[in-house]
């Protein structure tokens, strides 16, 4: 076990028996998340399962190009503290990352130790194991439960990369629970990959409902890379249901196969806890919505959660064969905007000049240089006096 660091099992929710003292909160009282998909982040040591651009042997791929990925991973993140539409020219670093497309836990390390000046002592990582590319997740704040949730496949699309739920204690504010993702891809097409995003969506809606029911008042971050927008059922010209479903817009009682996410434009608007069903009628955490139940509108509330993206209409966080996309992002409950605790406060994407192409596209890396082709994003929670 690396000795910076907690352990903590991807297999099963586990409680962390550390004794370790909460680091203070910011002093403007801002918790700062960052989700970033860094695009292939591999190590310098070859293990056989790299992609082969990224296997040392084969001379493409060094320690000094390795170094130099993880210095502009950490540039694009120190990158949101000045953000043209931030403006707060913060010193600081977030206080939660969390990572899509990491090659294991020495990535993650490596980061850390770059980030976060030491404060950054606890993480998590997904599975599966057999998976090329991981998500991960750093904090400063303890981590309490982890549990990778395993995705059924029944569509024949290779390995689904698990869901990563991880709880935090947030000091004097209690918990927070995030969901961190990332979604099955469209490279073997729209239509085809489509339901393997509508399975992800449905484990989390059914976690959520759980959850939502057990502790009605427990903030709930879904968070990642979802290789779709909110507003997809709409770009997709409503041709079939999409993972996430955005609000106010009529779908037919045709099969939805997996039950959606529904992002909402406003905190106001997504449904309070209260309406959730008792926990009897809440399916076990590990089994998705059948098309049938989903349907069935006395079974269930539907999960609405807030997308920060409608503040940002003009922006984008990757560029996908030619057209621009909010895939990155963070998806709120309504806990978070409570009065009390944890509050929602800004949503920021990366604009700094130097993670943009001459055609204003994200700086993928390429060879020797470059960032990513997503670029990060950042959601800034405020503190407020009281626990839940």
């Amino acid at each position: 076990m690396h000795p910076a660091f907690l352990f903590l099992s991807i297999i099963a929710m586990l409680a962390v028996g550390c004794q370790c003292s909460l680091p203070p909160l910011h002093t403007d009282n801002e918790i700062n998340i960052v989700s970033y998909n860094v695009h292939n982040l591999f190590d310098a040591e070859e293990s056989g399962k790299e992609y082969p651009e990224f296997r040392p042997s084969k001379g493409n791929w060094t320690k000094e190009l390795y170094a130099k990925r993880l210095e502009n991973v950490v540039e694009a993140v120190r990158s949101l503290s000045s953000t043209e539409a931030n403006g707060s020219n913060r010193c600081s670093d977030p206080d939660i990352l969390c990572f899509q497309e990491l090659e294991n836990e020495k990535v993650l390390f490596d980061l850390a130790g770059r980030l976060g000046h030491g404060k950054l002592r606890y993480w998590a990582i997904s599975g599966p194991e057999e998976s090329i590319i991981h998500t991960g997740i750093l904090s400063r704040f303890p981590i309490v439960a982890v549990h990778s949730h395993s995705v059924t496949n029944a569509w024949g699309l290779g390995i689904l990369r698990d869901v990563l739920e991880v709880e935090f204690e947030c000091g004097g504010v209690g918990r927070m629970v995030i969901f961190a993702c990332h979604w099955k891809s469209k490279l073997e097409g729209e239509a085809e990959t489509e339901p393997a995003r509508r399975a992800a969506a449905a484990l989390i809606a059914n976690r959520i409902r759980k959850l939502q029911v057990e502790r009605p008042s427990v903030p709930i971050i879904v968070c990642g890379d979802f290789n779709e927008s909110p507003d997809e059922y709409l770009r997709v010209n409503r041709c079939y249901p999409t993972a996430i479903m955005c609000s106010g817009v009529g779908v037919p009682a045709m099969a939805i196969e997996g039950e959606p996410l529904w992002a909402y434009g406003s905190l106001d608007s997504v449904q309070d806890a209260d309406s959730i069903l008792s926990a009897d009628s809440v399916q076990d955490a590990d089994s998705i919505l059948s098309a049938d139940s989903v349907q069935d509108a006395g079974l269930y509330e539907r999960i609405e959660l807030y997308t920060p993206w409608v503040e940002h209409p003009d922006k984008f966080s990757l560029a996908y064969r030619e057209k621009r996309e909010q895939y990155d992002g963070f998806l709120l409950n309504r806990s978070l905007k409570d009065g009390i605790g944890l509050e929602y406060q800004d949503f920021y994407v990366a604009d700094a000049p130097m993670l943009f192409t001459a055609e204003g596209v994200p700086r993928e890396w390429r060879g020797t240089d470059g960032y990513s082709d997503h670029l990060p994003v950042e959601l800034v929670l405020s503190v407020v006096e009281g626990v839940r």
